[in-house]
């Protein structure tokens, strides 16, 4: 019986859109896709430590970060890509995304990816703005109902002057914003949040000619931070506010940094991170925190800071981090153009692949990820009868030696020729090219 490979015809081909670029590997039974976007790319380099094929290149991650170029932070080779979707299995930020016959295959069961989950708990969130505030990456969203002051107060006759007292305990105060979002009386300064300083409002107030001492701020606040007292009799009916909200996460760009977990006053967010691992500075000096900041531009989740107070600057003399936001990419390691950042990967989490023939080096992939890939498997060749190898005497040739008057006539020959050569008159002749003159001179000499 004969077996006849059946050959196939595969096509490829390359499209760039805006910063998207399009690969496409086509067969007559199957269309596989794999698109890049340059955007959502941090240069972490996690696609190019798994990839099988060595097609995949950093670019000059540190100029890029910087600001002083525009590139691709990676680059694929087209021709050397095996369309295997591991690089967009890895990817932390979802910055290249694989298809296989129209599904991607982080939907696929069978193809493993990051195991990484935010959980809410809505029994214990107080639906606020907190978490959507402090979210680096947009993939917070919280739909928070809050009925306007205006709405529940109603008055039988326009009020005069309304005395009263509102005091804010700025110790239990979390600057949750619900307060704000009812009334106008009340208004907290926002600021953008930094590992060092990470709560997203710094001062709230109370405008007291605006505030008629309702009491609806202390009904709402989850935390008994507010006291109203209304020392005027007003005739007017004050309804019942209704909170609610629900906290939706994007998951495509949710990178678990953590800082909705840690922000959460009331520890209603739960973050599993694909990893585990270090983050060190080995050589500060070297680090120029004014005219670099290239670790503090690609980072996805916002763990650097420059020190600000003498207190922090004490601490930290250039530039420090806050572990508890790191998802130990690696990205600040290959933007940091002295060198002096390591990112040490101690764990990873991934779902493990179901029954298919390359899951071994898909699972070696991962372990690799944390340094503890095993060395490729060597292929088991048949066993094959060979013919017992006879040693063959190996035949010595004898070189003569020279006769000892031999030797002595050519020792004494040689010694000639060099005080000829180190004779200046014959130098001169060399120069000048007059090489039958030499000759004669020469066998004077000998």
């Amino acid at each position: 019986m004969k077996c006849v490979a059946e050959q196939v015809e595969i096509r490829k081909e390359v499209e760039f859109e805006e910063e998207k670029m399009r690969l496409k590997w086509t067969t007559e039974k199957l269309e596989k896709k794999l698109v890049y976007d340059s955007e959502r790319c941090v240069g972490c380099g996690l696609c190019r430590e798994v990839c099988p094929s060595n097609a995949i290149e950093l670019g000059p991650i540190p100029e890029i970060a910087m600001g002083e170029i525009e590139a691709p932070k990676i680059m694929i080779n087209q021709d050397a890509c095996s369309y295997c979707g591991l690089c967009a299995a890895v990817c932390p930020v979802k910055a290249i995304r694989f298809e296989m016959g129209g599904k991607p295959i982080l939907e696929m069961e069978e193809y493993p990816k990051l195991l990484k989950e935010v959980k809410v708990d809505e029994d214990k969130c107080a639906p606020c703005l907190i978490c959507q505030y402090t979210c680096p990456n947009d993939a917070i969203k919280v739909n928070l109902s809050i009925p306007k002051k205006e709405d529940l107060v109603k008055y039988e006759k326009p009020p005069g002057k309304i005395e009263g007292t509102i005091r804010i305990d700025k110790e239990k105060c979390v600057l949750c914003g619900r307060c704000e979002l009812l009334c106008g009386a009340i208004e907290i300064s926002w600021k953008d949040v930094k590992p060092n300083d990470p709560r997203p409002g710094y001062d709230i107030r109370v405008v007291e000619e605006e505030c008629d001492y309702c009491g609806l701020c202390k009904e709402i606040c989850p935390y008994d931070a507010i006291e109203v007292e209304c020392k005027t009799k007003v005739e007017r009916e004050i309804m019942k506010p209704e909170v609610s909200g629900k906290v939706e996460v994007n998951l495509d760009n949710c990178i678990t940094c953590g800082w909705c977990a840690k922000s959460c006053p009331k520890n209603a967010i739960m973050v599993n991170k694909a990893f585990e691992g270090e983050l060190s500075i080995t050589d500060i000096d070297k680090c120029d925190p004014v005219g670099c900041k290239a670790c503090l531009r690609i980072c996805p989740g916002n763990v650097w800071f420059v020190p600000e107070t003498p207190e922090e600057k004490r601490k930290f003399p250039k530039i420090a981090f806050v572990t508890d936001y790191c998802g130990f990419c690696g990205a600040c390691q290959n933007a940091c153009p002295v060198k002096i950042i390591k990112v040490r990967r101690t764990k990873v989490r991934y779902t493990k692949p179901k029954g298919m023939a390359w899951a071994n080096a898909w699972e070696r992939a991962f372990r690799k990820l944390v340094g503890k890939a095993e060395p490729e498997p060597k292929p088991k060749l048949p066993k094959t009868e060979r013919e017992p190898v006879v040693p063959v005497a190996e035949e010595k040739e004898e070189i003569p030696q020279p006769r000892s008057d031999v030797k002595r006539q050519l020792v004494d020959v040689i010694e000639r020729i060099k005080r000829f050569l180190r004779d200046r008159g014959a130098r001169v002749l060399v120069e000048r090219g007059k090489t039958e003159k030499l000759l004669e001179k020469f066998k004077e000499a000998a």
